[in-house]
C-alpha cells in the first residue's frame, strides 16, 4: 500500500528533487494519522480511496520544510511566518463522510434501525 502512495507522490513531483527516505517517513506518518481519523486500527483496512489524499498531504508536509503552507507572513521589525496547523484538516469532510458511510467495515460500529 505505501508503495502505491509512493508511486502517486513520485508522479506528482516529477522533475522535483525529493529525498525518498524523508518522504517515506512523512508519508507513513500521514497514513498513520489518516488511519486514526478514519477509526482504522490496521493499515490493511486503509481504503484505496484515500491514497490520493495521503499522497497530497505527504507532499504538502514535505514541502512545508521549504515554507509551503504559510498562512501569513510579516516582515515588520522581525520576520515572522505562520503555518497551517493541521495539514489534514482540509480533508475533514471526506473523513467524516467515510466514517458515516455504510462502507465502513468496523466491527466496533453499532447501527440502530
Amino acid at each position: 500500500m505505501i508503495s502505491e502512495i509512493a508511486k502517486r507522490i513520485e508522479c506528482r513531483m516529477t522533475g522535483e528533487l525529493c529525498d525518498k527516505t524523508v518522504m517515506g517517513e512523512i508519508s507513513q506518518t500521514v497514513l498513520d494519522r489518516i488511519c486514526i481519523r478514519l477509526g482504522i486500527s490496521n493499515e490493511k483496512e486503509f481504503p484505496a480511496l484515500f491514497f490520493g489524499i495521503c499522497a497530497e498531504a505527504s507532499i504538502k508536509a514535505y514541502r512545508r520544510r521549504y515554507y509551503e503552507g504559510i498562512q501569513s507572513e510579516s516582515a515588520t521589525g522581525v520576520f515572522s511566518d505562520t503555518f497551517v496547523d493541521d495539514i489534514l484538516s482540509e480533508y475533514e469532510s471526506e473523513f467524516t463522510a467515510y466514517r458515516n458511510s455504510d462502507n465502513v467495515g468496523s466491527s466496533k460500529r453499532v447501527r440502530f434501525l
